[in-house]
Parts: structure tokens; sequence; C-alpha cells
């Protein structure tokens, strides 16, 4: 079965990373969804994509130049605003909550991110991706963390890295995979996840391989597509 992965929440209908994006790919179906995490001046572990909230909430200061006050003043102080990753992990880091994907920027943020997931007992909710170097430093720390591998070239990854990872998703874009790929992982004992396809004739085409997750922005749609081959109801 391959599972649903909903892309920064919802990111079509909604602003993406906010609760309101989440809550809505939650209500969509979706198994898991995929949150990017920054780190503020002040420490504290915020969901954003980009190093600036220019794109999105139109200020080019580094976030990492930003404290968590700062950023309470944009958006509207409701759910149209930038979350805290603990207010995220209070909604969704539950059973019969969707899983949550953590996109971890850099090992700094990958080690703020897993102090609070780990004092907030949530390890067991959560999915870590992001560089492979942080990937490195969360394997260190934390051996029973699960993890992807995730890869963007056609040449696959180095014995070393596999082990020094053991990641639970090889996680790919998505044109990058073929049946054979994907039956050799599984051979392997990895999972395979690929990221971000909104296409529904190849996400049809990602599933007749095998995959075992997708990332999508459109969570409803990849559903229809899993109904189509069996999986849904």
């Amino acid at each position: 079965m391959t599972l649903v992965i909903a892309h920064r929440g919802e990111p079509v209908q909604f602003r993406e990373n906010t609760l309101a994006a989440l809550r809505a790919g939650a209500a969509a179906g979706a198994d898991a969804l995929e949150i990017d995490l920054k780190l503020t001046a002040d420490g504290h572990v915020v969901l954003l994509h980009d190093d600036t909230p220019q794109r999105l909430w139109g200020r080019a200061t580094p976030v990492a130049q930003l404290t968590l006050t700062d950023l309470a003043e944009l958006g509207d102080g409701a759910d149209r605003r930038i979350p805290t990753l603990l207010e995220v992990l209070m909604e969704f880091a539950r059973p019969g909550a969707p899983a949550l994907m953590l996109d971890v920027s850099s090992i700094e943020v990958a080690l703020a991110t897993d102090d609070l997931v780990v004092s907030q007992g949530r390890l067991d909710y959560v999915l870590y991706s992001g560089p492979t170097d942080a990937m490195r430093a969360l394997r260190a720390r934390r051996p029973q963390a699960h993890l992807c591998l995730s890869w963007e070239h056609r040449e696959l990854p180095s014995a070393e890295l596999w082990q020094a990872i053991q990641p639970r998703f090889y996680n790919a874009y998505w044109p990058l995979l073929s049946h054979e790929l994907v039956a050799d992982l599984h051979r392997h004992g990895y999972g395979v996840s690929a990221w971000t396809c909104n296409d529904t004739s190849a996400m049809a085409r990602l599933v007749g391989m095998g995959i075992d997750a997708l990332i999508t922005d459109y969570p409803s749609d990849l559903i229809k597509v899993l109904r189509a081959h069996g999986q849904r109801r």
C-alpha cells in the first residue's frame, strides 16, 4: 500500500506549512503530513521552508535572525501564521492522527527538532528527512529514530552512507525511480518514497511500481489514484 504524504499540508487552497493547510491535508485523508522546519534566533523550531519569510509573509530578514515574537507579528494571529513545531506535535503527533514527516534543513535544526520531539514523547509519530549530514547526526544521537535518505541523483548513495543513516525510506526525486530500482531497494529491505509528484498519470505509474509513500501537493488526487488501483475504498 502506498502512503499519502501531504506536502506542507494542503498548499493549493491554503498557505503552506500553516495549521489550516495541515488540517486540510489531514481532512483529505493523508497518512502523513510533510512540514519544513527552521530555527529562530531564540531557539524555537517553526514551520517555514525558505530561509526568510519573504515569499509568503513579506519579510526579508533571515528567520535565524528573527525571534518567535518577530514571527508572531506576521499573518493574522490565528491559523494564517507561522506555527511552532510544538503546536503541531501537540495536535498531530498522537494516535489516530497523520504521522509527521519533519524536513530539517541543517544539523542545528535537526538536533533542536529532536530535542523537542523527544521531550514531548513524540518520537514514534515522526519521520525525519533532510540533508545527509543532518540525518547522520540524528542517527548518531538517536538510534531508534525513523529516517529518510533523501536523494536527487541518478547514481545511488555509497554503501557507507546507507550504513551510516540506516534509513527507513529511500526518498527520491520521483522521475529517478523505476520498477527495477524500487524492486531492488525492496529486496534490500528499504521502503521507497518519492517527492513531489502532482501529476495523476505519474502518480499512477509510481503506484504501479510499488512505491511505499508518495509526497504530493494534491493528496485528494493521489487518493483517487489509489482507489483506482484498489488500495483505498
